[in-house]
């Protein structure tokens, strides 16, 4: 393997994650965890650990000195309603079971400040989703799928850096500012992920999956026009969510 091959995570990984259904998941999982197992040894928290071990969100919060996210356990109710959920994306798209089965822990967003869901670079494998959230069985749906793409991207940003550490930020098509170069190529990833969710579920309520599809498709190349000052593995990442918003 060349050291250009190693330079482009979508050769190297066949892909981008829900994008492409030959994705190199367990590649990806076997690289995070070899990297996070040597910063486990180098700050003296490997214990004994297996490298595996640190791909679980119980034991990579170790890792990180980021103040804790605001949240407050999920109900066993929701948390059921989560896995409910999880399987219905799975069913629908089943080259995503894999994706879907990442170890996350699910806890409530408190106070929401007008967010229906969030998560984090700085806390890896944890999402928080607000009561909106939890307002339909499809709006879940959105929502988990939404911040489950920005954690595979988040893995994916352990083994590369997306964008220049100069870069400046920038304000997303949906107004929201100070938002990294990698933050915008986030927000498209998001965007095609969720185009082939409706795609897949047909009709949204009132049948407005093509309004909605023509919605995120406008929004996801937004948020890429947005997306300079990439680094060369960011602009391969790019172009291939470009390729999906087609």
């Amino acid at each position: 393997m060349t050291a250009e091959h190693l330079a482009d995570p979508v050769a190297l990984m066949n892909g981008v994650p829900f994008l492409d259904d030959g994705f190199h998941h367990r590649r990806l999982l076997a690289g995070v965890a070899a990297v996070r197992h040597a910063e486990a040894v180098h700050a003296g928290h490997h214990a004994g650990r297996r490298a595996e071990a640190w791909l679980w969100p119980s034991a990579v919060h170790l890792l990180r000195s980021s103040a804790p996210m605001p949240a407050a356990p999920l109900t066993p109710s929701r948390q059921a309603e989560v896995k409910r959920q999880l399987a219905a994306a799975s069913a629908l798209i089943p080259t995503w079971e894999p994706l879907l089965k990442l170890p996350i822990r699910y806890a409530r967003l408190t106070p929401s400040r007008g967010a229906i869901s969030a998560s984090s670079r700085d806390w890896p494998q944890h999402v928080l989703l607000a009561d909106a959230a939890f307002t339909s069985d499809a709006e879940l749906r959105e929502q988990i799928l939404h911040e489950t793409a920005h954690q595979w991207l988040y893995l994916m940003q352990e083994l590369w850096r997306l964008d220049d550490t100069d870069a400046p930020p920038v304000t997303l098509p949906s107004g929201t500012t100070n938002r990294s170069p990698a933050e915008a190529l986030g927000a498209a990833h998001v965007a095609a992920v969720l185009i082939r969710l409706y795609r897949a579920c047909g009709d949204i309520p009132a049948g407005r999956t093509a309004e909605r599809v023509a919605h995120l498709t406008a929004y996801g190349a937004g948020c890429l026009d947005r997306a300079q000052h990439l680094t060369p593995a960011g602009a391969r990442i790019a172009e291939r969510i470009a390729e999906h918003l087609t």
